[in-house]
C-alpha cells in the first residue's frame, strides 16, 4: 500500500470511516480500524475448537444510556453501538483492542479529565457518554476554554456548543454527555440525557432481540455492536463483539442474534468461519462455537504480549481541535484548543479533491515546531486547489499507516 491510500470516491462516506471512532468503529467491526491496519486472514483449517473458559462478562449497565430508536426518530439499522472501560494503555492486549481503544480516544474532544481516569464510555450513533469522576467545574471551564460557549442547561446540565464543525456538550455530576456532527450519524444529545435519566425509553426495553443480545454480551473491556449484518453463512442478524481479559489472555466473544428462524447450525457456522473474512484477534487459533435458539457464540482466545512496548502508531492524542474557512483568502486554519500535546511531526493534513476522488496524500502542516500543544495553529493554503470539498487533519508515524483526526466539509455540509 503506497502513502498515496485510494479512498472511496464518496467524501462523506470516506470521513465517516477514516474517522474510525463512536459510532463509524462499531459500524465497521470486521475492518477493525481506520487508516491501515495489517489484513487477518480467515481462519482456515489448521483452526483447534472446544471449550475455552472464557470469563464471565459483567452487567450490560451502558444499556442505560441507549434510547430506543422509535423514540430518537433513528432507524434501528443505523443503531451502532460501542462500550468500553477505558483504564490505561494494555500494550499486551491484541492489536484489534489497542487500535479500538485508541481510535475511540482519538474521536473525542478533550474535557480535562483524562481517558485513562473514565470509568466508562458508551459511543451510539446519537453521540458519546462519558461516566468519571471529576470536578465539575473545573471540566465546564476546559469545555467553556477551548472554542464552546455556554447556551442552556438541560435536565441539571450545563450545556456548551460550537459551530465550526458543530458539536455539543452536556457536563453533569459525574457525566459528560458529547455530540459531533463529524463523529455521530445522528446527533441528539437530549435523547442520551434522557434515556439516562430515565425519561426516555431504553432500547433494550423496546426490542426483545437488542435486549436478549447485550444480556448475552455483557457488560466488557469493550464491545461493539450492530444492528444489522450478514453472519458467515450470510443470514441477517444482529451483532455483538466483546473484549475479555484473564491474567493470560485475551478473550473475543462474538455473538449473532438471528432476525428470523432460519439460524445456521454449529458444523454450518464452523464451516463457514473457515473461509468468511470476519477478522478476529491476531494469534487466535482456539474456538469454540455454540447456537442455541436465535444466538450464535463464537469464542476465541489468544494470549497477552507481557512486556511489549506501546506502538506508536496507536499513540493517537485526545485533542480538541478547532477550525476556520476562510473563504475570501482561500485558507482553512486548524488550532489545537485543549487536550494532550502532539508531535508536530505526527500531524499532516489531506484534500479531498474531486481530480483525485481516491487517493489520501499526507502534507506537513506544522513544520516549524516539535510539538503541537493548545493554543498552537497552522493554516492551509487553497489558493492552488480552489476544487478542494474538504481538508482533513491527519496522524500519521510514517509508513502505510495513518488515521483522520478530525475535518471540515468545505461545501458547508455536516455529517448529521
Amino acid at each position: 500500500m503506497s502513502p498515496n491510500r485510494r479512498r472511496p470516491s464518496n467524501d462523506r462516506s470516506r470521513r465517516q470511516f477514516l474517522a474510525g471512532g463512536g459510532a463509524a468503529l462499531a459500524a465497521s467491526l470486521t475492518t477493525l480500524t481506520a487508516g491501515c491496519l495489517s489484513s487477518l486472514p480467515p481462519l482456515g483449517s489448521d483452526q483447534r475448537y472446544g471449550r475455552l473458559g472464557v470469563p464471565s462478562a459483567d452487567a450490560p449497565n451502558y444499556r442505560e444510556w441507549l434510547p430506543a430508536p422509535s423514540s430518537a426518530d433513528l432507524p434501528a439499522e443505523r443503531y451502532h453501538v460501542a462500550a468500553l472501560r477505558p483504564t490505561g494503555p494494555r500494550p499486551d492486549a491484541p492489536e484489534l483492542f489497542v487500535a479500538r481503544r485508541a481510535h475511540a480516544k482519538a474521536a473525542l474532544d478533550a474535557f480535562g479529565i483524562g481517558f485513562e481516569n473514565y470509568d466508562r464510555l458508551v459511543d451510539c450513533t446519537l453521540g458519546t457518554v462519558v461516566e468519571a469522576t471529576f470536578d465539575r467545574a473545573s471540566v465546564a471551564r476546559t469545555v467553556a476554554d477551548s472554542g464552546y460557549e455556554r447556551t442552556d442547561d438541560y435536565r441539571g446540565s450545563a450545556v456548551f456548543e460550537r459551530s465550526d464543525v458543530p458539536r455539543r456538550v452536556a457536563v453533569g455530576d459525574g457525566v459528560v454527555v458529547w455530540t459531533s456532527a463529524y463523529e455521530h450519524g445522528r446527533p441528539n444529545l437530549e435523547a442520551l440525557v434522557d434515556a439516562g435519566a430515565g425519561e426516555r425509553p431504553r432500547y433494550h426495553e423496546e426490542s426483545t432481540a437488542f435486549d436478549r443480545l447485550t444480556a448475552a454480551a455483557g457488560g466488557n473491556p469493550y464491545v461493539g455492536i450492530s444492528s444489522t449484518v450478514r453472519d458467515p453463512t450470510d443470514r441477517p442478524a444482529t451483532l455483538a463483539d466483546a473484549i475479555r481479559f484473564d491474567g493470560e489472555h485475551a478473550y473475543q466473544v462474538v455473538h449473532y442474534r438471528y432476525l428470523t428462524d432460519r439460524v445456521p447450525t454449529r458444523d454450518q457456522l464452523e464451516t463457514a468461519l473457515r473461509e468468511h473474512d470476519y477478522r478476529f484477534a491476531d494469534g487466535a487459533d482456539a474456538f469454540d462455537v455454540r447456537v442455541d435458539g436465535r444466538l450464535a457464540t463464537v469464542e476465541t482466545r489468544v494470549p497477552l504480549r507481557p512486556g511489549r512496548e506501546p506502538d506508536p502508531d496507536y499513540a493517537l492524542p485526545q485533542v480538541t481541535w478547532g477550525v476556520t474557512h476562510d473563504a475570501d483568502a482561500g485558507t482553512v486554519t486548524f488550532r489545537h484548543e485543549a487536550g494532550e500535546s502532539v508531535p508536530a511531526g505526527r500531524l499532516f493534513y489531506d484534500l479531498d479533491t474531486p481530480s483525485a476522488p481516491g487517493r489520501i496524500d499526507r502534507e506537513p502542516l506544522w513544520t516549524d515546531a516539535d510539538a503541537v500543544a493548545a493554543g498552537a495553529e497552522a493554516t492551509v493554503d487553497l489558493d492552488d486547489h480552489p476544487e478542494a470539498t474538504g481538508v482533513s487533519l491527519v496522524y500519521s508515524t510514517g509508513g502505510t499507516h495513518f488515521h483522520v483526526l478530525f475535518g471540515l466539509d468545505l461545501r458547508g455540509e455536516t455529517d448529521g
